[in-house]
C-alpha cells in the first residue's frame, strides 16, 4: 500500500530536493534581495498557485457517484469558502491571519506526512505542530520581516519572544509526540536534517524566498503529484500535462484577479508582500478542505 505522498518521501527523492534546498541557501547568500524575492513570486505564482487550481477537479472525483445538486452544493461552499476568507481579511484581519496560519499549519503538516505512520497517534495534533513549526522557525529567523507584514494587516506588533516562546514549546511538543509514537528516532533522522537544512535557509534569505522555497519545493510540487495520482488511472497518458490542461484556466483567474487588484488599486510598494499572503490565505482556506477530503477519501492510500 502506498500513500499518495510515498514518491515524495522516498529517501532518493527527499535528498534530492534536500540538495536544491542547500543550493538555495547559496543562492541566498549571493543574491540581492530583489533577485530572492523575484525567484520566490515566480516559484509561488507558477506551482504554488497552480497545486490548488484543480480543487474542482478533485470535488469531482469525490462525488462522482453524487447527484449534480450534491456537487452544486459543494461548489457553492468552496466559493463560499473563497469568499468568506476574502471578506475576513478585509474586515477581521486578525481573526483571519490567526485563522489562515492555523489552518496552513495543519494543511502543511497532512501533506508531509500523510500515510507515513503505522501506529496510532494523534494526526491532527502532530500535522499542526509540524506545520507550527516550519511557521515559528521562519517567524522567528525572520522576525523583523514578519512583524512588518503582521503590522500591515493586522495594526499589531508582536514581539520576539512570542515567536521564540512558540518555537520552543512547538520543538518540545514536536519531539514528545514523536516519542510518545514509539517510533524509532532514526527514522526521523533525514526529518531532523531538513528542519536543519530549512532553519539555515530561513536565517540567510529574505521572508518570501524561505517561505517560497518551502511552499513551492516541500509542499506544491507533493501535492500536485499526490492529486495527480488521485485524479487520474495510471492509464492515462501525460498525466501532468492532463493536470495542467485542467487547471489553467482557474490559474489564470486566480492571477488575473490579483494583477488587477494591484492594477486599479493605488497601493504603497511597503504594503505589497502584506496584500501577496492575504491573496495566498484567501486560496488556501478552501484548498485545506478538500485536500483534506481527498486523504480521507476510500482508496486514496492506494497505488
Amino acid at each position: 500500500m502506498k500513500s499518495l505522498t510515498h514518491s515524495f518521501t522516498a529517501l532518493k527523492y527527499f535528498y534530492s530536493f534536500l540538495g536544491i534546498s542547500l543550493f538555495a541557501i547559496i543562492f541566498s547568500l549571493f543574491g540581492s534581495n530583489l533577485a530572492q524575492n523575484s525567484a520566490a513570486m515566480i516559484g509561488i505564482l507558477t506551482f504554488g498557485v497552480l497545486h490548488g487550481a484543480n480543487d474542482l477537479k478533485i470535488i469531482a472525483k469525490k462525488s462522482s457517484n453524487q447527484s449534480k445538486r450534491y456537487r452544486l452544493k459543494f461548489f457553492i461552499l468552496y466559493v463560499g469558502v473563497v469568499l468568506l476568507g476574502i471578506v475576513l481579511f478585509l474586515f477581521i484581519p486578525k481573526i483571519a491571519l490567526l485563522s489562515f496560519v492555523g489552518v496552513s499549519c495543519y494543511h502543511f503538516g497532512e501533506q508531509h506526512w500523510n500515510g507515513r505512520f503505522q501506529t496510532k497517534i494523534n494526526l491532527f495534533i502532530f500535522y499542526s505542530m509540524y506545520g507550527a513549526l516550519i511557521f515559528f522557525l521562519l517567524f522567528t529567523f525572520q522576525f523583523e520581516s514578519t512583524v512588518e507584514v503582521i503590522y500591515q494587516i493586522t495594526s499589531l506588533k508582536i514581539p520576539f519572544a512570542v515567536f521564540l516562546g512558540g518555537l520552543i514549546l512547538v520543538s518540545l511538543g514536536f519531539m514528545l509526540i514523536i516519542i510518545r509514537s514509539k517510533i524509532s528516532l532514526f527514522s526521523f533522522l533525514p526529518e531532523f536534517l531538513l528542519l536543519g537544512v530549512l532553519a539555515i535557509l530561513f536565517s540567510q534569505a529574505t521572508l518570501l524566498f524561505g517561505f517560497g522555497l518551502y511552499f513551492v519545493l516541500w509542499h506544491s510540487l507533493p501535492s500536485l503529484s499526490s492529486q495527480i495520482r488521485y485524479i487520474y488511472d495510471q492509464q492515462t497518458k501525460s498525466p501532468w500535462l492532463s493536470y495542467l490542461k485542467s487547471a489553467i484556466v482557474y490559474w489564470i483567474l486566480a492571477l488575473s484577479g490579483l494583477g488587477l487588484f494591484y492594477f486599479y488599486f493605488d497601493l504603497p510598494q511597503e504594503q505589497y508582500l502584506s496584500i501577496f499572503f492575504s491573496f495566498l490565505a484567501a486560496i488556501t482556506f478552501p484548498h485545506a478542505v478538500v485536500m483534506g477530503l481527498m486523504f480521507h477519501s476510500r482508496g486514496t492510500n492506494e497505488e
